[in-house]
């Protein structure tokens, strides 16, 4: 065996290294109880071995008890610094205290009253024993399950210590001050509680030290979360709470507006409805914001035919390109059967975001949308999509910000909007497992890009969906339409079905696409700023175009017989009534490339207001969106109403556009018997007979319809 001086050495080289090591992660856990504490663990147990090095030199009775001393002070700050660090109180450490006082006695009595080495050595065994049972009891009962990887360093080493001395108490023989030192007992147990232990014990301390540590991480991450989704919770809330006097607060201002007879009341009631509109249009973008924070649902991944999707997607927003004169390009680089599994409504909200923000920041040149494959893999592909504008640009120092929320660039406070648009779509973006990345140069334009990883999807389940449509798809449509609610929805219901569509708001530029472009059908409004439907047709006959063939539809709410007579003597093929309704159009969009008769009825329930509109609507478009088409028809319509009054005696053709405006969008909405009325004042001065007092009747009449429609929405909202 090692001689005792040898071991006396390395068992004080230890504690010094313990010491360090102690004092280190005490440093790093400065807050964690017992961890200042178990610093002088090691310097205590020093000292006690440095009082055992002079007794072998000395040979006093005071040595031997101040080393004695020492090494159960030691234990009891060892025990004690473990409790503080399990949060422990309980009777046990009061018994262990007590056993180790009781040691203490006996081995004063065997050193002072009846001197003993073997029963000296034996109650020093005894506590060591008594420590090693308590601290074990501590591991097993409160350490191991919250602390697995500390409390199994510390159950090895204390498994052995409480082994080595129980051995040595039953075991070793008679010994005297000159054997004691050459017998192995000695030399076994030195090294272990001396040299092994203390490097087990610093250790067992740092695991400790280091899973509370990530516990307590846990613990944060877990209480941000938490407050995340308070938050969102909270916001969301907040928001409908104001949604609804807000609607109160909209509703009352119009009623106002549309009784009072004083001028003066007009400036503020307008105030009131402009500014509660704009906290609105915030309401709408705060909720879409915390829903992404309250709501942590998993993909709802499903098989994508990524091509036709993508097209079918752009067919939305082209007409909207081509109204500003931008040339709108999809660059597909995919192969061209290529099928997906993907979340398609987080990605078609990212894209929209995407390519809208383009379209409404370009004002001349091109905005392109490209995808293209960055890295195929066995069982899925890598592609980047990128919106590509040439805009006015982005200052450099303002890209790193522009996904935060409520920030926007130069142009955008230009532009107008919430600064809540690229911030949502970072946060879909990072749902989705990828990240927005922006580069952009002033007075070039800017490209908006993400790369997204896609499983392969199973292409004949969209080759089977296709089979199974018994209706036309993938036309090339020119839609003739000045009002832009009639053109969101008719284009939104084209879409669905692949359609291809140009716009024009006017006849003139009808006239000119159909020069220029052949369509396989036209879909016109019978009621245009500049002409009428019927002065486009005529006009066409008269000049060289690329359509002569291609079949009209009228799209039109005027349905007299007498203009029905007209229509069709003019060479249409359909009529397609207003309000518009998806399984119609569809029809007669598959009926014109065919020789099937058209179908004219159109069904018009006679209410003030129509709930089912809405719900027509909310297929098509989302809640916000919705909402937003009817505050913005509710608000203007008593102005509208008292500007044809006006126009009455002064521009009656005027008049006359104003009314079929307002009837279209009524009857679209839902405000049925306000809108049919509107269709009869408009029918009378194109007939040329007397209104009386027609417009005031359809003001009183607006009046009812509008409360009846705030009936709905309080209805709703309750």
């Amino acid at each position: 065996m090692l001689d005792s001086l040898t071991l006396y050495f390395a068992s004080a080289a230890m504690m010094a290294v313990m010491t360090l090591l102690n004092f280190l992660t005490w440093r790093t856990n400065r807050s964690t109880p017992g961890t200042l504490l178990f610093i002088f663990y090691p310097l205590v147990l020093f000292a006690a071995l440095m009082s055992f090095a002079i007794h072998g030199n000395i040979g006093s009775h005071i040595t031997i008890i101040l080393a004695n001393s020492l090494w159960f002070g030691a234990s009891i700050i060892h025990s004690l610094a473990i409790s503080q660090f399990l949060n422990y109180r309980g009777k046990e450490f009061r018994f262990f205290i007590a056993a180790t006082l009781f040691c203490g006695a006996l081995l004063m009595y065997f050193t002072v009253v009846d001197s003993n080495l073997r029963n000296r050595v034996l109650a020093s065994d005894l506590q060591h024993i008594g420590e090693a049972f308590f601290l074990l009891y501590l591991f097993i009962r409160f350490a191991r399950q919250p602390y697995p990887n500390g409390s199994i360093v510390y159950i090895l080493i204390l498994t052995i210590i409480s082994s080595i001395f129980a051995g040595r108490a039953f075991l070793m023989e008679d010994v005297n001050n000159f054997t004691l030192l050459k017998e192995n007992w000695f030399s076994v147990t030195l090294l272990v509680n001396g040299v092994i232990a203390p490097m087990f014990y610093t250790t067992g301390m740092a695991l400790l030290c280091n899973e509370r540590r990530e516990q307590n991480l846990n613990q944060l991450t877990a209480k941000a979360q938490k407050d995340l989704e308070i938050r969102g919770l909270f916001l969301s809330t907040i928001s409908h709470e104001i949604r609804t006097p807000l609607n109160g607060i909209l509703g009352s201002a119009q009623l106002i507006l549309n009784q009072s007879s004083d001028p003066r009341d007009k400036p503020y009631c307008e105030a009131i409805i402009n500014s509660a509109e704009s906290l609105n249009l915030l309401v709408d973008k705060v909720l879409d914001y915390a829903s992404l924070d309250q709501h942590n649902e998993a993909l709802y991944e499903e098989d994508v035919e990524f091509k036709t999707w993508l097209h079918n997607l752009c067919l939305l927003l082209t007409p909207l390109a081509e109204q500003k004169r931008l040339r709108f390009e999809l660059i597909y680089n995919l192969p061209e059967q290529a099928c997906y599994y993907c979340d398609q409504q987080k990605l078609r909200q990212i894209i929209i975001n995407l390519m809208g923000n383009a379209i409404k920041f370009t004002d001349q040149g091109e905005v392109k949308i490209r995808v293209e494959l960055v890295e195929e893999r066995q069982l899925e592909h890598r592609i980047r999509i990128s919106v590509i504008d040439s805009g006015p640009g982005i200052e450099d120092d303002e890209i790193e910000y522009l996904t935060e929320p409520y920030v926007q660039s130069s142009a955008g406070k230009e532009k107008g909007g919430t600064g809540l648009g690229l911030a949502i779509t970072s946060r879909l973006l990072d749902k989705l497992g990828s990240h927005l990345d922006i580069i952009s140069e002033l007075g070039k334009g800017s490209s908006f890009s993400f790369d997204i990883t896609l499983a392969l999807g199973e292409l004949s389940l969209v080759e089977q969906r296709h089979q199974s449509k018994d209706y036309i798809t993938g036309l090339d449509v020119l839609l003739v339409e000045d009002l832009d609610l009639n053109q969101k929805i008719a284009i939104e219901f084209m879409a669905d079905d692949e359609h291809k569509i140009k716009l024009a708001r006017d006849g003139k530029s009808a006239i000119e696409l159909m020069q220029q472009h052949h369509f396989d059908v036209v879909l016109l409004d019978m009621n245009l700023p500049d002409f009428t439907g019927q002065e486009v047709l005529k006009t066409l006959k008269g000049i060289e175009h690329k359509n002569q063939r291609t079949p009209v539809l009228a799209f039109t709410a005027s349905l007299s017989p007498d203009e029905i007579k007209e229509y069709f003597a003019l060479g249409i093929k359909d009529i397609v009534g207003k309000p518009i309704k998806q399984q119609k159009l569809r029809q007669a969009l598959s009926d014109s490339q065919n020789n099937q008769a058209p179908i004219i009825a159109v069904e018009l329930s006679d209410v003030l207001y129509d709930e089912t509109a809405a719900e027509t609507l909310k297929s098509s478009f989302s809640e916000d969106e919705v909402s937003s088409i009817y505050n913005e028809f509710v608000l203007s319509a008593r102005n509208k109403l008292i500007r044809a009054q006006q126009l009455l005696d002064e521009d009656k053709e005027q008049c006359i556009k104003v009314l079929h405006r307002q009837a279209s969008t009524a009857l679209q909405l839902g405000f049925n018997r306000y809108g049919s009325e509107l269709k009869k004042i408009e029918r009378r001065l194109l007939d040329n007979k007397p209104l009386k007092d027609a417009l005031t009747d359809a003001i009183v009449l607006w009046q009812s319809s509008l409360e009846q429609y705030l009936k709905y929405v309080r209805s709703e909202l309750s």
